[in-house]
């Protein structure tokens, strides 16, 4: 479509992998029951990983095991079957970046710098900022 390879082959394999890269786009936005099934999915499975200690969502599995053994594996599932690779990356993301705002409040309360750890404190994460 874009120019991409020249020979026909190439132009038939391209179409094909456009049609399906077209069904993915088209797939209905979740309704409200799939999107608590999600939260609550994801709920879950970080719950599993604060109880193991793990910080990093995927640090669980093992290296070199990638089907799916390791701490959480039951709770990683279901958090990959009811939730979107978008949401996925966007949770994954926001967790981490608390667990390291909630390390530099601590860090900062343990130095004494009390005046650093409020203002750590009320950066919530969230857009809101940008009003």
């Amino acid at each position: 479509m874009f120019g991409f390879g020249s020979s026909s082959s190439s132009s038939s394999s391209s179409s094909s992998s456009s049609s399906s890269a077209n069904e993915k786009i088209e797939k209905p936005a979740p309704t409200r029951e799939q999107r608590q099934q999600c939260w609550s999915a994801r709920d879950t499975y970080f719950a599993c990983l604060d109880k193991n200690k793990i910080y990093l969502a995927g640090d669980e599995v093992p290296k070199g095991k990638e089907g799916g053994a390791g701490f959480c594996a039951g709770e990683r599932g279901e958090y990959e079957r009811a939730c979107g690779q978008s949401w996925i990356d966007y949770f994954n993301k926001r967790r981490t970046l608390e667990l390291r705002r909630q390390a530099t409040i601590n860090a900062a309360e343990k130095s004494g710098n009390q005046q650093a750890a409020d203002a750590w404190r009320s950066v919530s994460g969230t857009s809101q900022g940008g009003k």
